[in-house]
């Protein structure tokens, strides 16, 4: 009785490999910078939907941290420091482009939004500012799409605000990609880093 429970599960575990593998996984990126909220918003579905992640972190936070670490690098290392710590982060880079261009190359991005209100008083300086945002979403997308599988038309708005110097954005989107595809990219990454470690 024993062993035909562990041979029914053996093989209900081995039968669910590929479907683990072949499963999508589904992130959804949300920021937004207003008035009222500061907030990066990440939501991970996997497994069917039987697997479900979300985080809240607030902006000010974020960008925080990120200067406190860039200051504390940067009074621990001295110039030739620098200059070896810059040579490192080129080849861990490198390494890592193999499996960024990897995993890029399966990504899906099913849906982007991005909303901004632009102001800076002057009429004249808000309606160029607003124009070359436009341009530079737009030519961020084109270099997206060439890397990755874009499959929906981008929703770029920029709203320009006369009244008052402002800029808020609001930017949701959506990717999927095969949780196998990312097992072999994380795969190639490590790969990667090991051999630089040897060099």
């Amino acid at each position: 009785m024993i062993i035909a429970i562990v041979a029914v599960f053996g093989l209900l575990l081995i039968a669910s490999v590929p479907l683990i593998i072949f499963s999508t996984v589904k992130v959804t990126v949300t920021i937004e910078h207003s008035r009222a909220v500061e907030e990066l918003q990440i939501d991970v579905k996997a497994l069917f939907g039987l697997l479900f992640y979300s985080t809240a972190i607030p902006l000010k936070e974020l960008l925080e941290s990120g200067e406190e670490a860039i200051k504390d690098k940067a009074e621990e290392t001295t110039f030739k420091g620098d200059i070896q710590e810059l040579l490192k982060l080129f080849k861990k880079t490198h390494g890592a482009k193999d499996a960024v261009q990897f995993i890029l190359e399966k990504t899906s991005v099913r849906k982007i939004q991005w909303e901004t209100n632009f102001g800076m008083t002057n009429a004249a300086n808000t309606a160029v500012g607003a124009e070359l945002l436009l341009n530079a979403k737009i030519a961020l997308f084109a270099l997206l799409s060439h890397y990755s599988n874009l499959l929906t038309v981008p929703q770029l708005i920029v709203t320009p605000i006369y009244e008052m110097k402002t800029i808020q954005t609001y930017i949701k989107c959506m990717i999927t990609f095969k949780l196998g595809h990312a097992m072999i990219a994380v795969i190639k990454l490590l790969k990667s880093q090991k051999n630089i470690q040897g060099t």
